[in-house]
């Protein structure tokens, strides 16, 4: 099979071929008319001194018949000369278009040879165009990145697909001008994906000091439009033909290192290793399992109970999902990322929402009517139907809707906020109580956290677990329980585990408290237990 240069040395060749054959033609038609033309006069010239001679022979009589036949032949020889002129010339004329449609030809060959192994809106290399490059490498070490934009789909949601596709030709031009200085080749893969191939190993010094440059000309915002954005890359990096002899391998390998980068953020560059597709793979069998957990009856609610500091009696519970798999529990921290990318998180969401609800039903028919708050993920609390669904649980179940809690965080309702803050009313309006989730760890907007109708602000757990030794995390702390004060919100501190946590909660003014040294995530049955007691303890009047 040709490579890419043979077959262009071969097209070129075939090209200049047939511009030759049509040259010789042209060529060939000029010099037969000058042929023709030189043939007739010497025709003429030869002719003349026999006309004279039998002019001077002849008797009177014959005289105008010599004439008239001499004039005959010059008129025939004349004649023929122009037919082979005229036709010479449409000859000519026909090369010519025929040059001329040929050189249009092969240039909607090159146009479309062209298009056929790049894109059309940066003019880069598509994939096909990096595996014939890949298949030129003859096994000599390169350095394969794969560089993504963050937050791609953002942007183009936020400010359209003209800001993206200027941002895409920005980023493009950026990385070709460090592919020109450190020799690599680009190639765009996909919406914001760019490859770049260095003739340099993995980790080498010129390869770092390129990976530095790539991330220096990200330094710079686009503008375009008002609009200004500081877009960062998660950069994969893999070595061929260490981590691929192939492209499909290669690229299989690169995009899973580019995919950990994303995961983690910050624009971080992950060198591939054998545990990263070990990780995908598990992660995608995570995801076809999760699709089932429903079906199968495997998830299943705990019930952290919270406590209120002004007279330690049981102010509610949080709902906390579990998966049961094949008898042994799996862990949130591993299948509720999963669930999230794979958007089956709004399916698992909902039947959340409809067991704490029933959980909320059962303790008012036991005669111990206590809040329960449900975790609400940012994919779920953008849905279109949310609201909908919401009045449709209430309805349905007839609960009390003060005692049902959602829980939000800050990202969810910062990434549309007027659209955000209006469906916040409305629940609000339905009777529901509402909290910001892990408050300090996400925007911590101010400006808006003031517009938004918040019952409740929750400090994460990350702040109290060092509260005892860190003066910042206790600065912290005692600042958002100033402002939930002030702005008349209650409070909660997660993750407490000692008496001392608790004590230095209670003096500094915090409402609320959640985690092991009140009570450990308990299953339905025994959160109906828990909260039966502590009311007949009296201690479970709900705020």
């Amino acid at each position: 099979m040709l490579n890419r240069t043979d077959a262009g040395l071969s097209r070129r060749g075939y090209r200049w071929a047939i511009y030759t054959i049509l040259f010789l033609v042209m060529g060939a038609g000029i010099t037969l008319s000058h042929v023709m033309s030189n043939a007739a006069s010497a025709i003429h010239r030869a002719a003349q001194p026999s006309v004279s001679d039998a002019l001077s022979e002849s008797r009177p009589h014959d005289l105008p018949a010599l004439r008239e036949r001499h004039e005959l032949i010059g008129h025939y020889v004349d004649r023929i000369a122009k037919l082979v002129y005229w036709f010479d010339l449409l000859a000519l004329g026909t090369a010519v278009i025929l040059l001329y449609h040929v050189w249009v030809r092969f240039r909607v060959e090159d146009r479309l040879a062209h298009q056929a192994s790049h894109e059309p809106l940066t003019g880069l290399g598509h994939r096909r165009a990096f595996e014939q490059r890949l298949a030129n490498l003859h096994g000599a070490p390169h350095s394969l990145l794969l560089a993504s934009i963050e937050r791609f789909d953002r942007i183009s949601s936020a400010y359209g697909h003209e800001f993206a596709d200027h941002l895409t030709i920005g980023i493009s031009a950026r990385l070709s001008k460090v592919a020109r200085q450190f020799e690599a080749d680009v190639f765009r893969l996909d919406g914001g994906g760019f490859l770049l191939l260095y003739r340099h190993e993995l980790g080498s010094p010129r390869f770092n000091d390129a990976v530095a440059a790539l991330r220096e000309q990200m330094t710079v915002p686009f503008v375009h439009r008002a609009h200004e954005v500081f877009p960062l890359l998660s950069l994969g990096a893999a070595e061929y033909p260490r981590h691929g002899s192939t492209p499909a391998q290669l690229l299989r390998n690169v995009v899973a290192a580019s995919q950990s980068a994303r995961r983690l953020g910050n624009g971080l560059l992950v060198t591939y290793s054998e545990e990263l597709n070990a990780q995908a793979e598990r992660r995608l069998d995570l995801e076809a399992q999760i699709v089932r957990a429903v079906e199968r009856n495997e998830l299943l609610l705990h019930f952290q109970p919270q406590q209120r500091l002004s007279d330690g009696s049981l102010s509610g519970f949080e709902a906390l999902l579990r998966w049961r798999r094949n008898g042994l529990l799996v862990s949130p921290m591993e299948f509720i990322p999963a669930a999230e990318e794979s958007g089956q998180i709004v399916a698992i969401g909902d039947w959340v929402l409809e067991e704490a609800c029933r959980q909320i039903r059962r303790l008012q028919e036991n005669n111990t009517p206590t809040s329960v708050a449900v975790n609400i993920s940012p994919r779920q609390f953008l849905h279109p139907s949310f609201a909908a669904k919401i009045e449709d649980l209430l309805s349905k179940t007839g609960i009390d809707a003060s005692l049902l809690e959602l829980e939000i965080t800050e990202g969810a309702v910062m990434e549309q906020t007027e659209s955000a803050i209006g469906l916040l009313k409305h629940l609000r309006g339905l009777g529901l109580k509402l909290a910001i989730d892990d408050f300090g760890t996400g925007y911590s907007s101010l400006g808006y956290l003031k517009r938004f109708p918040i019952d409740k602000l929750k400090i994460d757990q990350s702040f109290i677990r060092q509260l005892e030794h860190t003066t910042q995390d206790a600065a912290i702390v005692r600042a958002v329980i100033d402002l939930g004060c002030n702005l008349e919100m209650c409070v909660t501190a997660e993750g407490v585990e000692t008496l001392a946590q608790r004590e230095w909660l209670q003096r500094a003014g915090c409402d609320q408290i959640q985690g092991y040294l009140y009570g450990k995530p308990m299953p339905a049955t025994e959160a109906l237990a828990f909260a039966r007691a502590r009311w007949v303890a009296g201690c479970g009047e709900p705020a």
